[in-house]
């Protein structure tokens, strides 16, 4: 499968957001703790962007209703909520961060 380039790694840092839409699926490039993370632009409860969510710890938290999503296992922080975070695969190609095509 082709290579979708999303971002040069040195472009990178704990607090880095960027959206994306790959045919016509919205998603979200973050680092946080040196992590770096690819997931589904959309809060697994509400479906708001997550573009402006806000991290602490390990946790993202939707801009929308402040539910917590762990960015380790995908799950909210709250039992009533059994949806999770939607994780896209990154490759590191050369000093490029992308996507298979069509694994998101």
């Amino acid at each position: 499968m082709p290579f979708v380039a999303l971002e040069k790694l040195h472009q990178l840092y704990d607090g880095y957001r960027k959206a994306f839409t790959l045919d016509g699926q919205p998603l979200l490039l973050l680092q946080e703790n040196g992590k770096t993370l690819l997931i589904k632009n959309s809060c697994p409860h509400a479906g708001a962007a997550l573009t402006y969510a806000t991290c602490t710890g390990n946790a993202i938290r939707c801009p929308l209703h402040g539910m917590e999503f762990d960015l380790s296992s995908g799950r909210s922080a709250n039992p009533t909520c059994s949806q999770r975070l939607q994780f896209i695969p990154l490759i590191y190609e050369g000093n490029m961060l992308g996507v298979e095509a069509s694994s998101y």
